[in-house]
């Protein structure tokens, strides 16, 4: 929804369709982009901006962020919120400092340790809300989103895979920061609408070269870090880039943040392409796994996440209709389901089904019979999670 307010009201988080009344003095400009700092603000008043025109439907977590006065008031947000309220506040993190990155300011990388480390603490509270925030929401801010969505999955992962402590922590900052070099890639490349040239794939393949050179020499970015972004497109056979180093030249992160990377943007909307189904991604992945991927390493994945990866919208046998919201690690093709549609589609109140625990259907219960694409039924799920 579309609303003037006054610039003094305009807070970070915000999304700004336009500002300026249209007149010869204060023509309309349009800047459809996210407030992601302080400075932005403060760059507007300079130019004399008296009020923008804002999407409420477009703040971040498709909400208005809440106002001065709420926060007076000291109200708490429920605890079904906290998962979405960290993901939120790294996001905004991640924003800043990649604006910076995009100015040419300096930027103390260090920092975004405190993002890693609440990233790392919502997912030992609730990893299964916090999968489930990366892989559901809009698209305009794609390259940020999937930064950080990177780094959250690449913790679940990890973590399934047994690494812990500082270890983790340093993968997370990595993934978090794998493709900081696209901010140094020309724009009208980065935001093509479209296939790239021959030409332009080349300017755009360079970004993780641009990272690294990016990124070394900065506290708390070590050699591992540094190669886990260097070499997150480098593949198994030894294609890809930019060195071909093939697995005996490959560090200890780059194999998780390549998968991880490959599985969101696979599952991500983009303003020139629709997102795949979580479950046919992996399909997908599974035909080039011998090529792309260590051997048994999509296999560990698919136990983390579950052939039906949280996020997936099924049809069960009885033909209702439901989310995936949990894998189960023991039983990966029969995740948990929050039933949420009847079989015409109409919202119903919802349901939790561990169908590892429930028998088949050629048992008298219940088996998912078919993964469907929430966009073309005209549905948005973020509400219903």
């Amino acid at each position: 929804m579309l609303k003037v307010i006054p610039l003094s009201r305009l807070a970070v988080g915000m999304y700004v369709e336009c500002y300026g009344d249209g007149s010869f003095h204060n023509p309309r400009r349009t800047l459809r982009e996210f407030i992601h700092s302080p400075e932005k603000i403060e760059e507007l008043a300079r130019e004399g901006v008296a009020s923008v025109t804002i999407d409420d439907s477009k703040a971040l977590g498709g909400r208005p962020p809440s106002t001065a006065g709420e926060q007076r008031r000291g109200n708490k947000p429920p605890d079904t919120e906290m998962p979405r309220r960290t993901y939120e506040h790294c996001l905004l993190h991640v924003l800043d400092v990649m604006d910076k990155v995009r100015r040419g300011c300096e930027v103390d990388f260090s920092n975004s340790y405190n993002a890693v480390d609440q990233l790392m603490a919502g997912v030992d509270e609730n990893p299964a809300h916090m999968t489930l925030l990366a892989k559901l929401r809009h698209f305009d801010d794609y390259t940020f989103r999937h930064s950080l969505n990177v780094s959250l999955l690449s913790i679940i992962f990890a973590k399934h895979l047994g690494m812990e402590g500082d270890d983790l922590r340093r993968l997370a900052f990595a993934g978090l920061y794998h493709d900081v070099g696209k901010f140094r890639v020309p724009v009208e490349i980065l935001n093509k609408p479209g296939r790239l040239s021959d030409r332009e794939f080349t300017v755009m393949k360079d970004h993780s070269r641009l990272g690294f050179e990016l990124m070394r020499g900065h506290p708390g970015t070590d050699k591992e870090i540094l190669l886990g972004i260097l070499h997150h497109h480098e593949r198994y056979d030894g294609t890809g880039y930019p060195l071909q180093v093939g697995q005996e030249g490959r560090d200890r992160f780059s194999p998780i943040i390549s998968i991880v990377d490959i599985f969101d943007a696979l599952t991500s909307r983009r303003s020139y392409k629709l997102a795949s189904t979580p479950h046919d991604a992996l399909k997908a992945m599974f035909c080039w796994r011998n090529e792309t991927f260590p051997p048994g390493m999509l296999e560990k994945f698919v136990e983390c996440f579950g052939v039906y990866p949280p996020g997936t919208f099924v049809r069960l046998t009885d033909q209702t209709h439901g989310l995936v919201v949990e894998a189960r690690p023991e039983s990966p093709a029969r995740p948990v389901v929050k039933v949420n549609f009847s079989r015409r589609l109409q919202p119903v109140l919802p349901k939790l089904v561990d169908l590892s625990n429930t028998p088949k259907s050629a048992q008298g219960g219940l088996d998912i019979e078919a993964c469907l694409d929430p966009g073309e039924l005209g549905l948005t799920l973020e509400r219903f999670i």
